[in-house]
């Protein structure tokens, strides 16, 4: 299983070869897309300079699941900013959430995200960058 993040999902829209060419090496993975993420997505889609296509987006990523977070999930991701400490990255909500939902999964995350690929933060939750 994968968890997928808003940088690669946006590089997955955005025709990026090595976000698609990922997606088909994993063929039998299942692919895990947190509410946050999908949601930053979305909101991006409906906030860009041109005309927006969020029906597409939505459609375009239907082969991943959505996984809802909930309080369990804030509590996960405080604990993981707490393991990673003051000599690591300092975690934003999304990315502190979006490593709680790898972690409650027990599932490699997926990000170009440099505070999650942060050697601190790969010490604490599985990333691949």
């Amino acid at each position: 299983m994968k968890v997928l993040d808003a940088t690669f999902l946006v590089d997955y829209l955005e025709g990026v070869d090595a976000a698609t060419a990922y997606l088909q090496e994993h063929s039998t993975e299942r692919f895990v897309i947190p509410a946050p993420a999908f949601a930053e997505v979305l909101i991006g889609e409906g906030n860009g300079p041109s005309e927006s296509d969020i029906g597409g987006a939505r459609w375009a990523l239907e082969w991943g699941e959505v996984y809802g977070v909930d309080e369990r999930t804030a509590v996960t991701a405080a604990e993981i900013a707490d393991e990673i400490g003051p000599q690591g990255p300092y975690l934003a909500g999304m990315d502190g959430v979006i490593a709680a939902v790898g972690r409650e999964l027990d599932a490699t995350v997926v990000s170009a995200e440099g505070d999650l690929t942060h050697p601190e933060t790969q010490a604490v939750v599985d990333i691949e960058e």
